[in-house]
């Protein structure tokens, strides 16, 4: 039940990438059909220290499809910095184990061996993941335990959850401003871990306190850099009873908050949204530039990025010291 909630929250955080990619090149269409770029001279014109400089002219209609223009623009950026980041860091990763020389393991297809003096089980890889134990990790599981996460990390092999899980940290960056993304991507990592236990136990007929003993070796060996164990986990160990269902609430209002956009663009711009501009270069000439409008709208995306950021690592900080 468990693998199968991860499935659909990672098919749901797909369709809403989809909805979000659509949104920015539907607004992005209005605004193109919003605006005229014109080879004549503006007729708005102010005088800058003797300079006669002429502006783009715009009714508010025009104005605001810009604005959401440039909110779409700078999502699509972030989106686009958020695939290139999980790239670079997993071919950084792949280098890094590289350097160290993994050897398989003996008797077990698909899983190999680092030289590493704390304890670490996990998959990397997002084409051909492929499962790593640390030589610590070996010594300080029995057999049982060491079947039992070699079971759960064979699981997340074989879904590629690698692959899935930095898709959903390239979404949530891309669609910073809707922070109830991040709590779905949060679910549907939550239901990863969770589905892969599930399939080492039913799967592959791991005991369940085989489970809960790595769990905790794990954790005391890790001492203080470690992440602490989670509580839906142990619960489902113990046998208690999870929710799989999807947050469907917080699902409608992403995607609602997606279409306003959308819809609000669309309305504008079948009533009367107009502007005009030319494509001379600022400074250079007496006639506008369409450059300057999306520098201003680029320039107010940017700097909410900015803020949300710099609050967000306020709070980081503010976590950390309590």
């Amino acid at each position: 039940m468990a693998a199968i909630a991860a499935g659909r929250a990672f098919r749901v955080s797909v369709l809403i990438g989809m909805l979000g990619l659509a949104s920015t090149v539907i607004v992005i269409s209005r605004l193109l059909r919003s605006w005229q770029l014109t080879a004549h001279p503006g007729s708005h014109v102010v005088s800058v220290l003797g300079l006669q400089l002429s502006y783009p002219s715009a009714n508010p209609g025009a104005i605001i499809v810009t604005v959401l223009s440039g909110l779409g623009l700078a999502m699509a950026t972030a989106a686009v910095w958020g695939i290139a980041r999980e790239l670079l860091a997993n071919r950084g990763f792949t280098r890094a184990l590289a350097a160290r020389a993994p050897r398989p393991l003996p008797g077990v297809r698909g899983a190999f061996v680092i030289d590493d003096p704390h304890p670490k089980a996990f998959c990397a890889g997002l084409l051909r993941p492929r499962v790593y134990f640390s030589t610590c990790t070996l010594e300080l599981l029995d057999e049982s335990a060491l079947d039992a996460v070699l079971a759960h990390e064979r699981h997340h092999a074989r879904r590629r959850d690698p692959l899935r899980l930095a898709y959903g940290r390239a979404l949530v960056a891309a669609l910073f401003p809707l922070p109830a993304v991040r709590r779905l991507v949060r679910r549907q990592q939550a239901l990863t871990e969770i589905g892969a236990d599930e399939a080492a136990m039913l799967g592959a007929g791991v005991d369940p306190s085989a489970l809960a003993s790595a769990m905790l070796s794990f954790s005391q060996s890790a001492g203080a850099d470690s992440i602490g164990i989670d509580p839906e986990r142990v619960d489902y160990l113990l046998g208690e009873r999870i929710e799989w269902r999807l947050p469907l609430v917080l699902c409608v209002g992403i995607a609602a908050a997606l279409s306003v956009p959308v819809a609000v663009a669309m309305l504008l711009a079948a009533n009367g949204a107009a502007a005009s501009a030319t494509l001379a270069p600022p400074l250079l000439s007496n006639r506008p530039c369409i450059a300057i409008v999306a520098l201003l709208a680029t320039s107010v995306a940017l700097a909410g990025v900015a803020y949300v950021r710099s609050r967000r690592a306020k709070q980081a900080l503010a976590a950390s010291q309590t």
